[in-house]
C-alpha cells in the first residue's frame, strides 16, 4: 500500500472539469481504523472485556448495576456532570524536570492512524527510535493491556472508555510541565474536557462530526437544511429506496434516530428513548431498504449510494475514490452550522508502567503542534483541535477541497455538539439489545 509519506506531500485537489492532480490513493487512515473499530463492536465493550480490564469477573464489574456509574465505579461523565478522574496513590504522575529516556519509544495505536512522517519527525527531533505496534480491535488492545505482558508507552483510548481505563489503572496521570502545547495550542474547550476535567489522563487527538453526505449530481434538489428536522429527510427518501445508507455503528445509528425523534441526549440510558430509536430505524429499513456500511465514502464515490450518514474525515477521503472525470463538487456534506449534531474525539495517553514516560509525554506534546497536525491530516484525513487548524489553514495546505469545508469542525461548533461519552453497564445492555434488533430486522 502506498502512503502519503511514500508519495510525498499531497498536491491538492483541482476542481476544474473534475480533473484531479496526481495524488496517491488515500491510505485509509481514520477510515481504516473506524472500520476495524466498528466491525469489532468496540463501542459496545461488553462485560467480559470490562471484567478483564478491571481485574474482576463478569458479574462483579464495579458500577455494573448502577445506571449512574460507568463500569469501574466512576461517575458517568456528561457535559452537565464533568468528572475529575481520580489519581491513585499507587499510580502517581512522574516528577517534573526529568531528562528524556534513550528509547525506543513504544507506541500502541490503531492500524494506519498516524502518519509515519510524524513519527520520523519526532525521532529526528529527539534523536530516538520509535517502534509502532498496532491493533485491529479494542478487545484485542484491552486484553493485551490488562494482561500486563506488554511494554508500551503511548496508547490511543477511545473517548467513551477513558474512565474504565483509569479505574483499571491502565493509564498514567499526566504531568503538564512536559505538555506546554496543551495549554497554548489546543482549543480551550478541550484543555479541560468534561470527560477528563483538568486533562489528568489524556490529551485530545482528533475531532470529527457525524453528518449527512449525498451525491448532489444524482439528488440536485436535496438539501437536508430545508427540512425542519434534517434527519427526517432519510425517512422521506422513499423514492430512492436502495440508495440510502447508514453507518454500521451502534452509537451512530441509534444516535441519529434519537436526534430524528427530538432526543439530544446521545448518551441516554433511558429504555423508552432507545427503544423508540430502534423502532424508528426498523421503520426506516422498511421505507428505503436501508443499507449499512462503514466504508460509506467508497459507496458514495462509486454512485451505488446517493445519501448516507457519514463521518466528516471519511468524506475528506472521497476525492481519492471518485471515478476519473467525476468532479469533487458532486459530493456534499452537511452538519448543523450551530454544531448541535453528533460528534466525537479520540485522545492520546501515557500507559502506567511506561518504560519511557518522559519521551511519551514529549510525543503527546509533539502531536499538538500545528505543523505536525497538518502533516498528520495528509494521511488520516482527520483534523486535530488546535486553534491554528482553521478551515482557512486547512484549505491553504490543500488538504480538502473548498466545497467540503463543512467537514471541518469549528471550536464553537464543538462546544455545542453532542459528544459520545461512556455508558453505564445497564445502558450498554439497552443499546446493544436495541441495535441487535435493528440489525436482524
Amino acid at each position: 500500500m502506498r502512503t502519503a509519506a511514500s508519495e510525498g506531500r499531497r498536491a491538492g485537489i483541482a476542481l476544474n472539469g473534475g480533473q484531479r492532480k496526481t495524488l496517491p490513493p488515500f491510505p485509509g487512515g481514520r477510515s481504516t481504523r473506524r472500520r476495524f473499530l466498528r466491525n469489532s463492536a468496540a463501542l459496545a465493550l461488553g462485560a467480559s472485556a470490562a471484567g478483564a480490564l478491571l481485574g474482576c469477573s463478569d458479574t462483579t464489574v464495579p458500577g455494573g448495576s448502577d445506571p449512574h456509574l460507568a463500569p469501574g465505579g466512576l461517575a458517568l461523565a456528561r457535559p452537565d456532570n464533568p468528572v475529575r478522574l481520580p489519581i491513585y496513590a499507587d499510580n502517581p504522575r512522574i516528577p517534573s524536570g526529568l531528562e528524556p529516556e534513550s528509547g525506543p519509544l513504544q507506541l500502541f495505536n490503531w492500524a494506519e492512524y498516524l502518519n509515519v512522517e510524524v513519527v520520523k519527525s519526532f525521532e529526528k527531533k529527539y534523536g530516538v527510535d520509535v517502534q509502532l505496534s498496532t491493533f485491529s480491535t479494542i478487545d484485542e488492545a484491552v486484553a493485551k493491556l490488562a494482561s500486563g505482558a506488554v511494554g508500551y508507552d503511548v496508547f490511543v483510548p477511545t473517548q467513551p472508555y477513558i474512565s474504565m481505563l483509569v479505574a483499571g489503572k491502565i493509564l498514567q496521570p499526566l504531568n503538564h510541565t512536559y505538555l506546554p502545547n496543551l495549554g497554548s495550542e489546543v482549543w480551550r474547550s478541550l484543555r479541560s474536557p468534561w470527560y477528563d476535567v483538568g486533562s489528568r489522563y489524556t490529551v485530545p487527538y482528533t475531532v470529527f462530526s457525524t453528518g449527512i453526505s449525498w451525491r448532489n449530481d444524482y439528488l440536485p434538489d436535496y438539501d437536508p437544511s430545508k427540512f425542519e428536522n434534517p434527519y427526517e429527510s432519510f425517512w422521506e427518501a422513499t423514492d430512492i429506496a436502495g440508495r440510502v445508507g447508514m453507518l454500521d455503528d451502534q452509537r451512530e445509528g441509534l444516535g441519529m434516530a434519537l436526534l430524528r425523534n427530538g432526543v439530544t441526549d446521545v448518551n441516554t440510558g433511558n429504555q423508552q428513548h432507545v427503544d423508540a430509536a430502534r423502532d424508528a430505524l426498523q421503520e426506516l429499513i422498511g421505507l428505503v431498504n436501508l443499507r449499512f456500511y462503514t466504508n460509506e465514502y467508497q459507496h458514495l464515490a462509486d454512485g451505488s449510494i446517493w445519501l448516507h450518514q457519514a463521518w466528516s474525515g471519511d468524506i475528506v477521503a472521497i476525492p481519492y475514490y471518485l471515478p476519473k472525470g467525476t468532479p469533487v463538487t458532486s459530493v456534499s456534506y452537511w452538519w448543523p452550522e450551530d454544531g448541535r449534531g453528533l460528534m466525537g474525539n479520540d485522545c492520546f495517553a501515557v500507559l502506567k508502567g511506561a518504560q519511557n514516560p518522559v519521551l511519551a509525554h514529549l510525543f503527546l506534546n509533539h502531536l499538538l503542534e500545528i505543523e505536525t497536525a497538518l502533516l498528520n491530516m495528509e494521511f488520516t484525513g482527520y483534523q486535530q483541535p488546535l486553534t491554528q487548524m482553521t478551515p482557512e489553514r486547512v484549505l491553504e495546505a490543500e488538504l480538502i477541497p473548498e466545497n467540503l469545508t463543512s467537514t471541518i469542525v469549528r471550536e464553537k461548533q464543538f462546544e455545542n455538539g453532542f459528544l459520545q461519552g461512556p455508558l453505564s453497564a445497564e445502558g450498554m445492555g439497552i443499546w446493544e439489545s436495541a441495535w441487535s434488533e435493528v440489525k436482524t430486522t
